[in-house]
């Protein structure tokens, strides 16, 4: 079984899809944590060739953590430096196409729950449950805000950036977001995140 969730930023769909795994007790893939894996690897990396990087580099999951290379990475793909670079990354071609394979190949033989932004468009198009995950903008932002509780970090900078993440994503000319039209779209604005798992689990479990 194939599960492929998408969405914009801030719309849950991490801690959504990593619940909804453990409930249904399959794998799940948190593309965006590869994208910050690779990211970290070309940054520390001295040859600008990512041709050849990438042939040369493994990632693998094991629970919650992400292995590059064999080295847990999870915490170290979280570092700001990592975040502000992956977005700028992510957008080329060359990147995309060599971690969609690598899905590709993670999903191809077992049960797994995948999360991203062209996981039903692009990278598990014959997934048997596809849902696009979004929320007011409003909404998302404040979610968002409320999860940093950082006095220093201000609540319409959150909401200008997602507005500007939501167009970039949308607007990209590899893989854009987009919600096909076999996906079921989940609108988890008035829904809390139990509300929102069970209602997934009753298109799967139908």
């Amino acid at each position: 079984m194939k599960i492929a969730i998408d969405g914009p930023a801030g719309s849950g769909k991490s801690s959504l899809a990593k619940d909804l795994a453990k409930r249904l007790n399959i794998l799940y893939v948190d593309t965006g944590a590869m994208y910050r894996a690779i990211t970290l690897k070309l940054l520390e990396a001295d040859e600008s060739d990512f041709e050849i990087i990438l042939k040369d580099t493994k990632i693998n999951f094991d629970g919650d953590k992400i292995f590059l290379d064999g080295e847990d990475v999870s915490k170290k793909i979280r570092e700001n430096e990592i975040s502000n670079k992956t977005s700028e990354l992510s957008k080329k071609k060359i990147i995309r196409d060599y971690l969609v394979k690598m899905q590709r190949e993670i999903a191809k033989d077992r049960d797994v729950v995948m999360e991203g932004r062209d996981i039903g468009s692009v990278v598990l198009k014959d997934a048997e449950y596809k849902f696009f995950l979004t929320a007011d903008v409003n909404t998302r932002a404040m979610r968002r805000y409320k999860q940093i509780d950082d006095e220093r970090v201000d609540f319409e900078e959150i909401l200008e950036d997602l507005k500007v993440r939501d167009y970039n994503d949308s607007h990209r000319e590899n893989s854009p977001l987009i919600k096909t039209d076999d996906a079921i779209l989940i609108d988890s604005t008035d829904l809390n995140a139990e509300e929102t798992i069970e209602k997934i689990i009753s298109y799967i479990k139908g």
